[in-house]
């Protein structure tokens, strides 16, 4: 079975996000990656923010997410995958999201972080804008 999990959701706790990741891990596995993005200031729009709204493009951001998340986990036969996108308005230092990949092997790992690291970051279905 798939150990997939993706949402887009309030980010509230990510010790907690990866301990419940790690707990599940596989004997097969070599590498853990994991990428916690946040929050930068100054800002990559609006140097000076004073909060961001991130939203969902279109209401099948997550199902899209989901997808793509499925087609990375077969096509690097990796042990698990958790991407985990923040909603609504944030502040600076905040999170925006929490990927884990579990493989097993480092080349796998790198290769379907940076692969769904760099869809998300497309900002085709999901957005951020910067408030000054």
């Amino acid at each position: 079975m798939e150990n997939i999990t993706v949402k887009i959701d309030k980010i509230n706790d990510i010790s907690e996000s990866y301990r419940q990741f790690y707990k599940d891990t596989s004997d097969s596995t070599g590498t853990i990656l994991v990428h916690h993005g946040k929050a930068k200031y100054p800002g990559k729009y609006v140097k000076d923010y004073s909060e961001i709204k991130l939203y969902e493009k279109t209401p099948e951001a997550e199902k899209i997410l989901k997808e793509k998340a499925a087609e990375i986990f077969k096509k690097y036969n990796l042990n698990s995958l958790l991407a985990v996108h923040n909603i609504g308005t944030i502040y600076k230092n905040d999170p925006i999201l929490f990927l884990a990949v579990e493989a097993k092997d480092r080349e796998t790992g790198f290769k379907g972080m940076r692969e769904l690291l760099e869809f998300i970051k497309s900002e085709k279905f999901l957005g951020l804008e910067e408030i000054k």
